[in-house]
């Protein structure tokens, strides 16, 4: 049940349940821009008490957004009628200058004779129809939400290296209530001689997330969030509320040859107070006995559920202790997304798979690495090879079935067998950010837009700190025509990882699309030479500068093409130049090219594409289908 005893810098978004789909709508585009929304159909949850949790919410939010339309009009009676009473009660109590109700009507529904309270009368109505956000409104929402909290204190710690933006400050600053049952692990500390174990002691922190995470009703930050404070000074105070969690485990381990020191600590963190500390001297044999313990004392701790199988399975457990180290290796290795580190990956796993044959973890990462290493130019048999082996020897792994999920769309183009996999993992964990990431890429592949919205917000409601996440879901928003959204969120994307050429891509493409064409042209400077002429020829085609067009055309078709061939094609395709559009996306297809399965994202730039009838024939030879021919 969610409580909050002092005000939050939240929305509250209140509606008519015949409302709900445009409302969602609404919700989806101000989570994209970072702002915390109050929507009761992913909030409350069975067991919550409505009632209590509601009046809360509506005390304690910074704005209230009542949604207005014929259906609320139609309705004389329904509990959001109690909350607009809530609310305008409680705006009677603030000071005349200060903004809180933000009325939004999503019809043609007229203010004169709508059945709302006199308060909402008295401020600006915003015309939102079928629940669509623009740009405009969101900004003015961040205004609103930064006036609130200037007087705040700040909390000293930001996302790395985020531009200066009023929507990036508030987002900052903002505090957010934590779940009742919460929990984040932070990286232990490498207290080896040597300081050579930081991929051990980070190993063991991410196995206690994962045994965690299996928890039923415990709110678990994933790794990328809770690893983003490494080599931070920031308190647990401050860690706490980013993170949104009540409690918070540390430790350090201890490595010297075959003999592990752990020792963990878990704190309450409102008040730093130790609930308990444990250290356990061990053989490196034992780790998973450690790593189980922990878990149960923490679950204990918490006194929280345990799942209806009587408890947590630890997915990457091993016979031979030797091989689950290069395992951590692989994964430390993994992290930094280097080619040359994936290849020190690949070797590690390689190693961990012949000291452990059976070893289903490891080949589920190796094959998510393979397949990564095919981006660059890498045969693509390994890959797929390793996640089938993956799901043979490891068959209650969601990780095997999500990795083998993506592989199949990205690679093979077996889109039958990739929603197979993908629906295999979301019954094993539902709760996996990864697979829901991956189940919002899928479906954009195959054009299905609608159905990949759900999964692509769930995604970085796991996982805030996952900069792929949030690409994926500035990709969804693009394909449900959703462009303020999309540009949103990618620029979350970037205060998270500021040097993702996708990340780059995607934001240039929907600012040159947007009509925002000389930002477009400045943010697309850094990325690689083939990636900026595309961009640059379609952004200066869009401003009316034929020559400039022409000419980075020209060079991406002499100098880069024959390894680009998409993206050489959807530039003359946006340019207008169909047979040259075709005759290069036909070389695509012939090269197997990587970008290709993402053909009716990327068409979406380029409408003379889709109306093209070779547009169709290419999708059917693909195995796939166009929405427009539905």
């Amino acid at each position: 049940m969610i409580a909050p005893v002092s005000e939050s810098n939240a929305v509250f978004l209140s509606y008519a349940s015949e409302d709900a789909e445009p409302a969602r709508r609404i919700c989806l585009a101000l989570r994209a821009a970072g702002i915390d929304v109050w929507f009761d159909q992913s909030e409350l949850h069975g067991g919550d008490i409505w009632d209590a949790a509601i009046r809360a919410q509506v005390k304690a939010c910074a704005l209230f957004l009542p949604v207005i339309s014929a259906n609320s009009d139609r309705r004389s009676e329904g509990y959001f009628r109690l909350e607009w009473k809530l609310a305008v009660d409680r705006s009677h109590l603030m000071a005349a200058d200060r903004a809180f109700l933000v009325p939004v009507v999503i019809d043609d529904t007229r203010e004169a004779q709508a059945r709302v309270p006199d308060g909402f009368r008295t401020v600006q109505w915003t015309s939102l129809p079928g629940g669509a956000v623009p740009t405009s409104f969101v900004e003015r929402l961040v205004r609103l939400l930064a006036a609130e909290t200037r007087t705040a204190p700040s909390t000293g710690l930001s996302l790395p290296n985020a531009p200066d933006s009023a929507a990036g400050d508030a987002i900052a600053r903002r505090p957010m209530p934590a779940a009742e049952k919460s929990i984040a692990v932070l990286p232990f500390t490498d207290m080896s001689a040597q300081q050579d174990q930081e991929y051990f002691s980070d190993g063991l922190a991410e196995a206690l997330i994962d045994l965690l995470a299996q928890v039923r009703d415990l709110h678990v930050p994933a790794r990328t969030s809770s690893f983003s404070f490494k080599g931070k000074n920031a308190d647990i105070a401050t860690i706490a509320a980013i993170l949104r969690v009540t409690h918070v485990l540390e430790g350090s381990v201890r490595k010297a040859g075959n003999t592990i020191r752990v020792s963990v600590r878990l704190i309450q963190a409102h008040d730093g107070y130790h609930v308990w500390s444990k250290r356990y001297d061990r053989s490196v044999e034992d780790i998973f006995e450690v790593q189980d313990e922990i878990a149960a004392l923490v679950v204990e701790a918490l006194r929280a559920q345990l799942l209806p199988a009587g408890g947590v399975v630890n997915a990457h457990r091993t016979v031979n202790t030797e091989a689950y180290e290069q395992y951590l290796l692989a994964r430390q290795l993994h992290g930094s997304r280097t080619v040359d580190d994936m290849k020190s990956s690949v070797a590690a796993l390689k190693r961990a798979i012949s000291l452990d044959p059976d070893y289903g973890a490891a080949y589920a990462l190796l094959g998510g690495i393979e397949g990564a290493l095919a981006s660059e130019g890498g045969d693509v048999a390994p890959a797929i090879s390793a996640a089938d082996k993956a799901v043979q020897l490891a068959p209650g792994l969601a990780e095997a079935y999500s990795s083998r999920s993506y592989l199949r769309a990205q690679l093979q183009w077996d889109w039958a067998g990739a929603l197979s996999d993908i629906e295999a993992a979301l019954q094993l964990d539902a709760r996996s950010f990864g697979a829901q990431r991956r189940n919002a890429m899928v479906m954009i592949m195959i054009g299905r837009f609608e159905a990949a919205m759900a999964p692509a917000i769930m995604a970085v409601d796991l996982e805030p700190l996952d900069a792929i996440s949030w690409q994926v879901l500035s990709l969804t928003y693009i394909v449900n025509e959703q462009v303020a959204a999309a540009i949103a969120a990618v620029r979350r994307s970037l205060a998270i990882s500021p040097h993702s050429p996708w990340a780059i891509e995607i934001l240039a493409l929907a600012l040159s699309f947007s009509g925002q064409t000389e930002e477009a042209l400045a943010v697309c400077r850094d990325l690689p030479i083939a990636w900026k002429l595309w961009v640059n020829a379609i952004t200066q085609h869009r401003l009316g500068h034929d020559a400039e067009s022409r000419l980075a055309l020209q060079e991406l078709d002499r100098d880069h093409a024959h390894q680009h061939c998409f993206r050489a094609g959807l530039a003359h395709a946006v340019c207008g130049e169909m047979d040259e559009a075709f005759l290069w996306l036909e070389r695509a297809y012939q090269q197997h090219d990587w970008y290709l399965p993402w053909i009716q994202y990327f068409a979406f730039y380029a409408p003379s594409l889709r109306a093209d009838p070779r547009y169709a024939a290419l999708l059917a030879k693909m195995g796939l289908q166009s929405p427009l021919a539905r």
